[in-house]
């Protein structure tokens, strides 16, 4: 409240100057003045307490006081006896006052002095800066952000109430002191940081973005800016710093994760431009996928870049007279959002073509939406596929002469019983004509067999183009494992489970033969050449579940089985027996090619091949091979 000091004085007749008018007197004070006598009738008053009476000074005298004086004149009475100072504010008619009443006595006569000061405009000026600090304080609270100042040579430190917030203590248990904030508030790694920013401040140095930490009272860290100016008195000299602060801990982490996100893209950048696969990334703007991004391996199976694939579909990639079906269900894959692998004829940007392996992948926000992208992997496999090509023929020719033995046992079987009968025949011809005729039965009999034999070597050992057909596969099955039986160490036992009858599979025969002889020979070796080997086959019908599970399609199968009780694989083993020349056999025991022939030969049918192994106890091959469908009934 704005006070103005009152004026008590005692004159007598001998005070006052000649020529002196109490009126006069009133009327040069710059505040209204009333002075009553103890009847509380109006002595004087001057020109500025027109507005408080209500009427015309000049004709007030005599009259007795009433309305806002005669209020003001009770008040003071009560505070007088309360044992306050008779000093006030009243509002009236949209003004504030400052309200004094003391006594005075002239010319010994005991008066009442009511002295009001106009502070209208100087309260409203102290209003408005209350509003503006109010609106101040909301708006750094809105925007989380506390305000300071510190006095430098007294250390003296004041805080907005949202400093206490952001620290995290509260106005009645924390008194902030600059020697405090720098000894237990800052963290002891950036101490270091605040006392320099403190030099700063006092060499008239303006704080801008400066950071640093804290440590809270529940143990947490928090991450501090700072912005401050330096403050002036009105001499100009510098004396303290004013600033805000906010607490940015939510945005450095953003910061951090974003500094490690572009951190992990440049990483993946380059492991993806070092990939010897090559990798490209499509995107569906506007309408069908386009190339968004190529890696190096990409660019120089295809000799294109992303320059000349911007804006291009994958079928920049398809020969113009290429006219089978992979690349149409390549593309319906990308259609449908599905993933898939195919084997396809590339054509390169010079125009020359190459076998490549491409696997397509669908990137998804959301498991129920379609695509937002789609990865695609190449491999140019022309070379593979001539090497696998050569290998098959190889472990043909490798299985050829493993059975050697058995063929050659089986044939001189055969002969012995054409070679006797012929002899004994010649000798009975004109004797026992009817004998001679059995001979010549057997004979026959034997050299058809033998005949079958020497087709079937024929067959296994022919170097033409695979071709897969409605076959009987429990007779194949038996023919190859009547071959493979001959073959195997004495001290192993073969046992059979073909209860499937006549049901068909689209196999071919020569390759029935060759899953057969690794199978078992793989099952014989794991045991040391000595124990039973189970061949089982049997029809399964497999629902969506289970065919995915196993990579394949659902429908009717027809599961072969070839089990051991050998020394079995680890994890490690299983991982790689598919890789051409891959054996944990001894040197010179196994080429390791075996299984990488089953593979193949299974997969080219559509088929597929899983292998359930545990050390020590043994393992279960395990051929899914398709049933022809036209053959259901058999099933």
């Amino acid at each position: 409240m704005v006070t103005v000091e009152p004026h008590r004085f005692s004159a007598t007749t001998a005070d006052v100057p000649e020529g002196f008018s109490p009126r006069t007197f009133l009327d040069a004070l710059p505040s209204a003045a009333i002075v009553v006598d103890p009847d509380d009738l109006i002595v004087a008053a001057n020109r500025r307490a027109a507005e408080l009476l209500g009427y015309n000074p000049s004709t007030s005298v005599g009259r007795r006081i009433d309305g806002a004086m005669r209020g003001c004149l009770e008040r003071a009475a009560r505070m007088t006896a309360a044992g306050e100072e008779p000093n006030f504010e009243l509002f009236f008619n949209g003004g504030c006052y400052v309200v004094q009443v003391f006594d005075v006595v002239v010319i010994n006569r005991a008066l009442r002095c009511i002295v009001a000061t106009d502070v209208s405009k100087r309260k409203a000026e102290e209003l408005q800066i209350r509003e503006s600090e109010a609106r101040l304080e909301e708006a750094t609270r809105i925007a989380q952000l506390g305000t300071f100042k510190l006095i430098w040579d007294s250390g003296e430190l004041q805080w907005s109430p949202h400093m206490y917030i952001l620290h995290g203590v509260s106005t009645e248990s924390y008194e902030p002191t600059a020697a405090d904030y720098f000894n237990n508030v800052v963290h002891p790694d950036d101490v270091e940081i605040a006392r320099r920013v403190l030099r700063d401040a006092r060499s008239g140095k303006a704080l801008s973005g400066v950071e640093y930490r804290i440590k809270r009272r529940d143990g947490t860290t928090r991450w501090i800016r700072m912005d401050g100016r330096v403050l002036f008195d009105a001499d100009g000299v510098s004396y303290g710093s004013f600033g805000v602060c906010q607490d940015v801990t939510e945005s450095k982490n953003r910061e951090q994760e974003l500094n490690d996100l572009l951190r992990r893209n440049a990483t993946l950048y380059e492991a993806l431009e070092a990939s010897p696969i090559g990798v490209a990334v499509l995107t569906p703007e506007p309408d069908l996928p386009s190339f968004f991004y190529v890696n190096a391996e990409f660019q120089r199976l295809t000799l294109h870049n992303s320059f000349s694939l911007r804006g291009k579909s994958l079928e920049a990639l398809r020969a113009n007279d290429d006219a089978s079906g992979g690349w149409q269900n390549a593309l319906a894959a990308i259609e449908s959002s599905n993933s898939g692998s195919f084997e396809l004829v590339c054509l390169r940007r010079d125009g020359s073509t190459f076998l490549g392996q491409l696997e397509i992948a669908p990137v998804r926000d959301s498991p129920a939406r379609a695509a937002i992208a789609f990865v695609v992997n190449l491999r140019d496999i022309t070379v593979d596929r001539q090497r696998a090509e050569t290998l098959l023929q190889s472990q043909k020719m490798e299985a050829l002469g493993q059975l050697s033995g058995g063929v050659a046992h089986e044939i001189n079987n055969l002969l012995q019983p054409v070679i006797a009968l012929s002899e004994l025949g010649a000798a009975v011809v004109d004797v026992d004509p009817d004998k001679v005729r059995r001979y010549f039965e057997v004979i026959g009999g034997s050299g058809r067999k033998a005949r079958d034999v020497v087709r079937q070597v024929l067959t296994f050992a022919r170097r033409d183009s695979v071709q897969v057909a409605s076959h009987p596969l429990a007779a194949l099955m038996s023919e190859a494992l009547d071959l493979v039986t001959n073959a195997l160490p004495p001290n192993i036992e073969l046992k059979r489970d073909i209860p499937i009858g006549e049901a068909r599979a689209l196999v071919n025969p020569t390759q029935v033969s060759q899953i057969i002889l690794n199978l078992v020979k793989n099952a014989a070796d794991a045991m040391d050449g000595r124990g039973v080997v189970t061949v089982t086959l049997v029809p399964a019908m497999l629902d969506e579940a289970g065919a995915a599970s196993l990579d394949i399609t659902p429908g009717r199968w027809l599961k072969l089985t070839v089990a051991d009780h050998g020394c079995g694989m680890d994890r490690a083993t299983r991982a790689k027996i598919f890789e051409p020349f891959f054996t944990t056999k001894p040197v010179g025991k196994g080429t390791g090619l075996g299984l990488s022939v089953v593979y193949s030969i299974v997969t080219g049918w559509g088929g597929t091949v899983r292998f359930d192994s545990e050390v020590d106890k043994g393992t279960s091959a395990m051929v899914y091979i398709p049933a022809d469908f036209a053959d259901s009934e058999s099933l």
